[in-house]
């Protein structure tokens, strides 16, 4: 039969299957699309700013006689700024006038305030922490408050030259002797994950503390959800509540607060690992804080710079005049006007009342601690990593209205400025679009004051047209050296540059009440001229370097560390520093 043939044969191959694999990577392509439209939206943001800024100096030279059409973009924040001034000199007489004619004293409650004084780290060296921690335990006036310094520290970071990481040296020699007890299971991280922590609490100089120790870093955000979340909780005394804590370690947590006199806690005093305080800093906050009564829920300090290293530098001249301009002049509004401070201000200085409309889960894990996706627009990114402390007090401003802060300028905490172009440059792009984005996301916010939405407004669209302004003000002194003096027999010329020179005299008139000492005010006279020369060009220079940059949402060169930090980075690779 030729139809049905068998074979007794076998066929032999050499050939092997292949490991089955997925055509692509589902994560590591969303993360590259969303990389690309990070980058997409800042080359819109790019050549918006460009585009404006290009007709606008198009417009300006070409249809010079038109002047006025230009002049509400030019003088906003010139006449805004002397709105503040006005305000805040009415404010000012009318308080200290109450006050003296009244003879109103601060009122002291019979039961002190129980504080936590809170201190994360990331890869802060020895002397930074050391100086830290000691002037918190130099804090005079509070010695009946029963307080507790709780330090978080974030991974195991070094700084440059440091043997050891932050976390060890603190744990092993700066805290060494307490009671330490290790959680595999400590509280879930901003990624999701499972955090590991130690746990070690003790006397430091007297003064009771607990230092909590993450193996990973998952950025300062999570640290201080951490932090607040528990305070929140303890408090509340919670009961049968969803929280991040593993129930063992917020109740060994709770057992130490009690144990140091702690039942409850009233108030949480923030700053730096990089942070000085004066001597009265937290009894200068509490005192504004009783002030404010119930209503306020934050009270800030005021932030100089440390002239430790370089009495004269530019660089610190330059950073101490802007920091006693900015505080003493929209902060100071905020505090006595509106009293909305929507800078508490970057942690380093602030002291915040424990309830519901600060530390309340709506606010602080829904809002606060909101993890953006890889698809989430650049300003929600933007706001996820920067300018922590100012987005959370315009979340509680939204979602509790009634709800106030204030400014205590006698509370003073002294920070380190940058002393170079590559640290200058990324410490201000992470202010600039931390600040603008939330100024701009406050704009279309509920629950926002009308006075604090156009002041927003006005800050967004000041720095948008940054190049415009600078310049029309070359085109000033252009025009200054053509025509001389003719210049001021025009009435509305000579109108605005009494205005400007108001302002201007204004801001200078701050070295009267804002400087606390002969050489504070020596330092911001030579600063402020500083500070005229250079901020034109430095703020259009910061602009473009923010804008330009805006996808690498990082800290930069902000905090330098050592090279081999990597090896603490958690299972999700996920790191914010």
């Amino acid at each position: 039969n030729h139809g049905s043939t068998s074979s007794s044969g076998s066929f032999q191959s050499t050939i092997s299957q292949e490991k089955v694999a997925k055509p692509y990577d589902s994560e590591t392509e969303l993360r590259r699309v969303a990389r690309e439209l990070l980058r997409l939206q800042k080359w819109l943001l790019l050549g918006g700013m460009l585009a404006t800024n290009g007709v606008l100096i198009w417009a300006g030279l070409t249809y010079h006689e038109y002047y006025y059409i230009f002049l509400p973009f030019l003088c906003l924040n010139t006449f805004t700024q002397v709105f503040f001034a006005i305000c805040i000199t009415i404010s000012a007489a009318y308080t200290s006038g109450k006050r003296w004619l009244l003879n109103i004293e601060d009122e002291c409650p019979e039961s002190p305030e129980k504080i936590v004084m809170l201190l994360p780290c990331y890869n802060e060296d020895r002397t930074e922490v050391g100086n830290s921690l000691e002037s918190l335990t130099k804090q005079i006036k509070i010695g009946h408050h029963p307080r507790l310094m709780f330090v978080v520290v974030d991974g195991q970071a070094k700084a440059p030259g440091e043997p050891k990481s932050t976390q060890d040296f603190l744990l092993d020699n700066m805290f060494a002797g307490g009671t330490r007890v290790e959680f595999e299971n400590g509280y879930c991280a901003r990624d999701g994950f499972y955090m590991p922590v130690k746990l070690q609490h003790g006397l430091y100089k007297g003064v009771p503390y607990l230092i909590v120790g993450k193996r990973y870093n998952q950025g300062k955000r999570d640290s201080l959800c951490f932090a607040r979340s528990f305070l929140w909780h303890y408090k509340n005394r919670s009961e049968e509540l969803p929280t991040i804590f593993n129930p063992e370690l917020f109740n060994y947590i709770g057992s130490v607060f009690t144990d140091y006199g702690l039942d409850t806690v009233d108030y949480l005093c923030g700053m730096d690992g990089d942070t000085e305080f004066d001597d009265d800093c937290v009894y200068e906050l509490v005192k504004e804080m009783r002030r404010g009564g119930p209503k306020v829920v934050g009270v800030c300090g005021a932030i100089l710079v440390k002239f430790d290293e370089k009495p004269w530098g530019l660089w610190n001249l330059l950073q101490n005049t802007e920091y006693n301009m900015t505080q003493g002049l929209r902060r100071q509004f905020q505090s006595r006007v509106s009293g909305k401070v929507n800078c508490l201000p970057v942690g380093c200085c602030q002291l915040i009342r424990i309830e519901e409309a600060t530390f309340g889960d709506v606010v602080l894990r829904k809002r606060f601690g909101y993890v953006p996706s890889p698809n989430d627009t650049l300003t929600t990114q933007i706001m996820g990593v920067y300018s922590e402390d100012s987005i959370h007090a315009s979340i509680i401003f939204s979602n509790f209205p009634e709800s106030q802060t204030r400014q205590a300028l006698r509370a003073r905490a002294y920070t380190t400025a940058p002393q170079s172009w590559p640290v200058y440059l990324s410490q201000r792009k992470r202010w600039a679009l931390g600040s603008k984005s939330n100024e701009f996301v406050m704009i279309f916010r509920p629950g926002i004051l009308w006075i604090e939405r156009i002041c927003s407004l006005i800050t967004v669209i000041t720095w948008w047209i940054g190049p415009f302004v600078l310049t029309a003000v070359f085109t000033l002194f252009i025009a200054l050296g053509r025509i001389g003096i003719k210049l001021f027999e025009h009435n509305v010329t000579l109108g605005l540059l009494c205005v400007l020179l108001f302002r201007y005299v204004w801001s200078f008139l701050i070295v009267t009440w804002f400087p606390h000492n002969t050489i504070s005010r020596i330092r911001f006279v030579v600063g402020f001229f500083v500070y005229l020369v250079a901020s034109p060009f430095m703020n259009v220079i910061i602009m473009f370097y923010s804008l330009f940059f805006c996808d690498e949402i990082s800290w930069g060169k902000t905090r330098a560390v050592a090279e081999d930090d990597m090896e603490a980075l958690p299972p999700t690779g996920f790191k914010s520093h």
